[in-house]
């Protein structure tokens, strides 16, 4: 009997479809048990207060030496998890992104689920089972799937924290200009209209526009 790959196809995208649920259900697992702080802490880091009650800095461990503290902490709030901001590295970080900094995960390796793995078990976190007839692991495709989500969150959030330097410089068009790229980049790449990879570049270049802006 011939190989029906219309109709594989159709079962390989619904169990993709699972897997990926399940990985954004341990991902707001962790996100609602582990903050930003915590894993600073955990990685030996003092925190200081800043000038606002709510924020507190630190010297940023990840590029060399930090006389002064050149990083923030911000809490979760109606806008975005907890997270930190380096303004040296112009990179955001959330709880799992820090983590994944702390113990050398890479992009390169694909390594977000073992990140995610490892963050779990150090806080004790309950990883929910695999759906039934989802594979454990995921595919090529999967992995970079993985790698633009987490940058692409990782941009958005940078980008709504950049909003006060926009309205500093009186240029709203410009911000709006680069949600409007979230927005498409999102759309393109969930459609596989473009690659995650390629996805993943132009992410690269918006979070340095966004850096050289605020910057400016």
């Amino acid at each position: 009997m011939p190989r029906d790959h219309r109709q594989e196809a159709q079962q390989e995208a619904a169990s993709r479809e699972i897997w990926w649920a399940w990985i954004r259900q341990r991902i707001e697992n962790v996100h609602q048990h582990v903050t930003a702080h915590d894993v600073l802490r955990q990685g030996g880091v003092e925190l200081e207060q800043s000038g606002s009650d709510d924020e507190e800095q630190f010297r940023c461990p990840f590029h060399g030496m930090d006389n002064k503290p050149s990083a923030r902490v911000y809490p979760e709030d109606h806008r975005s998890r907890s997270h930190a901001w380096c303004f040296v590295c112009q990179e955001p970080w959330d709880a799992i992104s820090l983590w994944k900094k702390f113990h050398g995960y890479t992009e390169e390796e694909h390594s977000f689920t073992r990140a995610l793995t490892g963050i779990e078990q150090e806080y004790g976190l309950t990883t929910p089972p695999v759906p039934t007839g989802v594979s454990s692991g995921p595919s090529e495709d999967d992995k970079a799937l993985e790698a633009f989500d987490a940058l692409y969150e990782a941009l958005e959030r940078r980008l709504r924290g950049a909003r006060p330097d926009y309205q500093r410089l009186d240029d709203m068009v410009g911000y709006l200009s680069a949600g409007q790229v979230l927005d498409k980049l999102r759309f393109q790449v969930d459609k596989r209209r473009m690659t995650p990879e390629r996805g993943q570049e132009v992410l690269r270049q918006l979070l340095e526009r966004i850096g050289l802006k605020v910057r400016s």
